[in-house]
């Protein structure tokens, strides 16, 4: 055997070597937006690609809420976390249950100048250096910034990323949407809707990718012994450690209580959803009750993917009314794509500019602010509709999309505070927390997003949804012996009160009869006169702008990221009387 052949053959041997271990041993990270089995193409890669000796090591990197370096409010470390810290902690117990006990769980903390992609990245590297293996699955995030910095640690560290996509029906990271015609085709110039159609037609042109199934027997590859963490955390002791004070005070049991975080119960979730629609009849005739789904949570966890919610739709489109759900899961690829547009919204950045004079609300006193946020808070501003879903939130973490809107435009409107203390509160709170979809609502709420069309402070009750007034009984008990409404005589014509829903209107004989103290609900403020003077804030704000701000429909121009400058939906109780010249 001459050399030359010699020194084949050992090339050849030393190629077999390496490709064998980097075949055998996989590493598979688990995010915040992805925790999940099935449907997970990071997962279903990394599996595929080992053979039979081979090992699939997964580990997840836990970011506390309460030390994110890059959010520009962090919330209040003494509380445990978030809400959704708690439902995070959970999941990972269960995702830890159904890998066997061998999801590997790293506690990352960013130091004070160190924004924290670059943290994930650093210990990235460092798993995968001390466990000699030069490649690692995972699922991508909708953040190009994190994701780039990310990917660029990697690759100089000679580390191979198999990236996948799927936080949303679309894939946007090589997709470029049509902005400018979505806008102009829609008379009003607001994108909400016209992009709910473009995702449907997308979908319907170019299909889905089928939902990827995952067997338990698989699953029997994971293995947790090599992975080098810098800082190991048992999931179990972190469970006992989040949504608990310094005070012991336990607040996070009653988000363990109300949303189990496993895979089983997203998929019920859906179920349960989908057989509580309306059988599909001819005469669409308007729908009497609003239908909460409760797959938020697990959507923005990741417990489940977008796919296989619009998969379980598709199952039963021919005998159900699924209008609505298809409209809300496409809702969510558009808050996604705006935050792809408009990268800095999730920093409460405004995507209208020009508004900086009415970003801190109207002109109260310090004292008069706090005494209002609170309220608010707390479910004491004597609005019944606004006082539910914020008691309903401190309890459960959640409440409806509806009474989201009806809040967080109170807060904005009727109470005249900044729209980012409201953003902040629900971070900490929303237990489905998304902070996308977050941001995009709270900018909306105060005139300043991209496409305020549902702004509006419905604090009143919405026939088609609360028709009974079951949801301000159950949240407000204090009022549940009021009348849903009478009727009084106005002069020569009868005026009809609710007094569920505006007890202040009530006459006191009625309150009297029903032992109701006006002390106790009665509004905190003025709403009218506030919402006046906010509005009149935002006007004279607008008025100080040159004329190449507005267009001859009296609309925001606003720049759509590097595409075009447009004219866009703009709420008539903002808009000027007469343009400047």
């Amino acid at each position: 055997m001459n050399t030359l052949h010699l020194l084949f053959i050992t090339s050849h041997l030393l190629t077999s070597i390496r490709a064998l271990s980097t075949s055998t041993h996989k590493l598979v990270w688990f995010r915040d937006h992805a925790l999940r089995i099935q449907d997970n193409e990071a997962l279903h890669t990394a599996i595929t690609e080992t053979d039979e000796n081979g090992s699939i090591q997964p580990f997840y990197l836990w970011q506390s809420s309460a030390k994110d370096a890059t959010y520009p409010n962090p919330v209040n470390t003494q509380t445990g976390g978030t809400a959704r810290d708690v439902f995070t902690a959970t999941a990972l117990k269960s995702l830890n249950q159904t890998f066997h006990g061998n999801l590997a769980v790293g506690l990352l903390d960013s130091s004070p100048n160190e924004c924290q992609a670059t943290s994930i990245a650093k210990e990235l590297v460092h798993i995968c250096k001390s466990s000699n293996l030069n490649e690692i699955f995972y699922q991508r995030s909708y953040n190009d910034e994190v994701e780039n910095v990310i990917a660029k640690e990697l690759e100089k560290n000679g580390i191979d990323a198999r990236v996948f996509s799927s936080y949303t029906l679309l894939d946007y990271e090589n997709r470029q949407v049509p902005w400018e015609k979505i806008v102009l085709d829609d008379p009003w110039r607001s994108p909400l809707i016209p992009y709910v159609e473009y995702v449907q037609d997308t979908i319907e042109e170019e299909g889905l990718k089928p939902v990827l199934d995952i067997d338990d027997c698989s699953l029997k590859k994971a293995s947790c012994a090599d992975i080098a963490l810098t800082c190991p955390c048992d999931v179990d002791e972190l469970n006992e450690k989040v949504g608990i004070t310094p005070g012991n005070t336990e607040w996070g049991k009653s988000i363990v209580k109300e949303w189990p975080a496993d895979e089983i119960s997203a998929q019920k979730a859906l179920t349960n959803f989908l057989d509580s629609l309306e059988q599909k009849e001819d005469d669409d005739a308007k729908k009497t009750t609003h239908l909460a789904s409760l797959l938020s949570p697990y959507l923005a966890r990741g417990l489940i993917s977008p796919k296989q919610v619009y998969s379980g739709i598709k199952s039963v489109v021919k005998e159900r009314d699924v209008g609505s759900i298809v409209r809300r899961i496409c809702w969510r690829d558009y808050a996604y794509a705006v935050a792809k547009l408009f990268p800095n919204v999730v920093k409460g950045e405004p995507i209208r500019d020009g508004y900086d004079a009415v970003h801190d609300g109207v002109d109260l006193e310090e004292e008069e602010q706090q005494k209002r946020l609170d309220s608010w808070k707390e479910g004491r501003t004597g609005f019944p509709l606004v006082d539910s879903g914020m008691r309903e939130l401190v309890a459960t973490g959640y409440m409806p999309q509806k009474v989201r809107l009806a809040c967080s435009t109170f807060l904005v409107e009727g109470l005249g505070l900044p729209w980012r203390a409201g953003m902040q509160h629900f971070a900490e709170f929303l237990v489905d927390y998304d902070e996308v979809i977050n941001s995009n609502m709270w900018q909306n709420s105060a005139c300043v997003g991209l496409d305020p069309y549902y702004m509006g402070m419905n604090y009143k009750r919405r026939q088609y949804w609360d028709k009974e007034g079951d949801y301000v009984r159950k949240w407000c008990p204090e009022l549940t012996s009021l009348p849903d409404s009478i009727d009084i005589e106005v002069g020569k014509t009868t005026k009809t009160i609710d007094c569920l829903y505006e007890p202040w209107a009530c006459p006191p004989e009625i309150l009297e009869k029903c032992e109701i103290e006006l002390g106790v609900t009665s509004r905190i403020c003025d709403e009218r006169q506030t919402r006046s003077d906010y509005f009149a804030k935002v006007r004279m704000e607008r008025s100080k702008w040159p004329a190449t701000k507005i267009d001859d429909k009296k609309r925001d121009f606003v720049q759509l990221g590097d595409i075009a400058r447009i004219g866009m939906f703009t709420p008539r109780a903002i808009q000027l009387k007469r343009i400047r010249d």
